[in-house]
């Protein structure tokens, strides 16, 4: 079932959280991600986040790109294909599995999750708090509708500094930038309730299999945005330009534990990492629990 808020010139936003709907609606050209300054109030201030702060030498990020004439592009087609071969290193996978198992981190998975995923672009990339802490700066400042917190953001200059030192991270690549500052946090999120599941029962690494725990720790955006262009009907209600669809992909995944759904595997705004990001987790869960015994579970 949608839900609807909207109030004359202040706000237009329509959520959407059943599969079938947002599959329909995520193949409908009428709406896009090109996040014009367009409806009403508090649309167009999400709309100027969104264009401000995800964009890299005043372009957008690709995978936040308009829909354009070609779908899949030229960046979609080579970075699945890179992510074709071993998921990470063995040293790498250890250390998630180490987590998974044991949780031996203190903070999180975050800045490891974080190196794994900008050692794919740059065999260098280090990740640290301090990394970490800009992406969820600016994963934040790209969603937030408060108009007080984005005056203050643009005063301050906090999340310019944050995707600055970013993009240096990744030699400025756009695509990257996103993973290791957008995308980063969903595996994040699903390794955290891969933890959650081990810790709950700890034999249950031996009783699930790795493709089960993959699709049941999967974590898709909370939430994924498409801008109308024009006026349009749907079953789920009605839109004008400037009209904001938000699709709870995060909901509908839960509720059907779809792959296609959590990527959106079928669109044209497809994620190139489909297949690459539940073969990371099945490989975390299979080697973590060949680390539980040693830990007496």
């Amino acid at each position: 079932m949608a839900r609807r808020l909207k109030l004359a010139g202040l706000i237009d936003l329509l959520w959407v959280e059943q599969p079938r709907e947002i599959l329909e609606l995520a193949q409908d050209r009428r709406l896009d991600r090109e996040f014009l300054p367009q409806g009403p109030w508090l649309n167009r201030l999400l709309a100027r986040g969104i264009r401000r702060h995800l964009q890299l030498d005043g372009q957008p990020l690709p995978p936040l790109a308009p829909i354009g004439d070609e779908r899949p592009n030229a960046a979609q087609i080579t970075l699945a294909q890179s992510l074709e071969g071993p998921p990470c290193s063995q040293a790498d996978l250890e250390a998630l599995a180490a987590y998974v198992a044991r949780g031996n981190t203190l903070d999180g998975p975050g800045v490891l999750v974080q190196g794994i995923v900008g050692r794919l672009f740059n065999g260098d990339y280090r990740a640290d708090p301090q990394s970490y802490r800009d992406a969820c700066l600016l994963d934040t400042a790209a969603r937030t509708l408060n108009p007080w917190r984005q005056w203050r953001w643009r005063r301050s200059g906090d999340v310019d500094q944050a995707r600055a030192r970013l993009a240096e991270k990744v030699d400025r690549d756009p695509v990257a930038l996103h993973a290791t500052a957008i995308a980063v946090h969903n595996l994040v999120a699903a390794l955290e309730r891969m933890r959650r599941l081990a810790m709950e029962r700890p034999r249950t690494l031996a009783h699930i299999t790795p493709a089960a725990a993959a699709s049941r720790c999967l974590a898709a955006p909370g939430t994924v945005l498409r801008q109308a262009r024009t006026h349009g009907n749907h079953a789920v209600g009605s839109f004008a330009p400037g009209t904001l669809i938000l699709f709870r992909l995060e909901t509908a995944r839960a509720r059907s534990l779809r792959h296609d759904v959590a990527f959106l595997t079928h669109t044209w705004s497809r994620c190139p990492a489909a297949a690459w990001a539940p073969r990371l987790l099945s490989e975390a869960w299979r080697k973590a629990g060949k680390m539980m015994p040693a830990q007496g579970g």
